[in-house]
């Protein structure tokens, strides 16, 4: 009777086990599958994600279905409304009655059959300069430097209630003065620690390089953690790039990108 008893307890402990770990990964996992998303960022900026994989499409002649759909609309990072697209040169809007409507300025689009979070951020100047003179230290920069873009963005990415500082440094572009070393660095702090982002040196050829700056964070995946995107503006591109950040394993990944 004992050894019966014993049987039926561990029958009962491994099913709460496994249920345990369906409820924990496996609805995850079939909600992940589920997800659908279209991003469109700037004009000529798509990337789609289905069945577990992000996209970056070329060009939208193969994608036509993206027309004619309605999207959530971001103007300069604020809510701007839903209204269907359509793409020629650059996307053009219009509302219920296929009455146009005007876009003007820093564009940016989604439509899914999940919530998506954008979060409101404001950058300001930067105070303390201690992680930047880590931070250039560590690339063999001198920590004299000019920068032609400086600032952070204090906001709490990952809703612990601690908020990290992220950083943008570049001295691309220099009008007044000529450096030996085109930069443009990203990187965030959390807890004393400093995660690197985005990080490109090279020699000055004259308005060579990428000017980095963040877009919009927003959570894409509905796990509490925001991943962002960040653009890279060129000097003589009209289109910047664009990249889809996610804080994986205690760093940052690019989940997709337009180059």
């Amino acid at each position: 009777m004992r050894k019966k008893s014993t049987y039926i307890i561990l029958i009962v402990v491994l099913f709460v086990f496994f249920a345990v770990m369906f409820l924990t990964f496996g609805i995850s996992n079939i909600r992940d599958k589920q997800r659908e998303l279209v991003f469109l960022v700037g004009d000529n900026t798509i990337w789609t994600y289905q069945n577990k994989k992000w996209t970056n499409h070329e060009s939208l002649s193969a994608n036509s279905s993206l027309n004619w759909q309605e999207y959530n609309i971001y103007l300069n990072r604020e809510k701007f409304g839903k209204y269907s697209l359509w793409h020629d040169d650059r996307w053009y809007a219009f509302d219920s009655m296929n009455n146009a409507v005007s876009l003007e300025g820093d564009f940016f689009a989604y439509r899914s059959n999940r919530n998506i979070s954008i979060y409101p951020f404001q950058e300001s100047s930067i105070q303390n300069y201690s992680y930047v003179d880590v931070v250039l230290k560590e690339n063999n920069l001198p920590t004299n430097h000019e920068f032609t873009s400086a600032y952070q963005i204090s906001f709490d990415f990952d809703q612990d209630g601690v908020v990290e500082d992220f950083y943008i440094l570049s001295n691309v572009f220099p009008m007044d003065f000529h450096p030996e070393h085109l930069f443009s660095i990203a990187f965030m702090v959390k807890e004393g620690v400093i995660y690197p982002i985005y990080n490109d040196i090279e020699s000055n050829y004259v308005y060579n390089g990428c000017k980095p700056y963040f877009q919009y964070f927003l959570d894409v995946d509905e796990d509490f953690t925001s991943e962002f995107i960040m653009g890279c503006g060129y000097y003589s591109v009209e289109e910047s790039r664009y990249m889809l950040y996610q804080f994986q394993n205690n760093e940052f990944k690019i989940l997709v990108s337009n180059q």
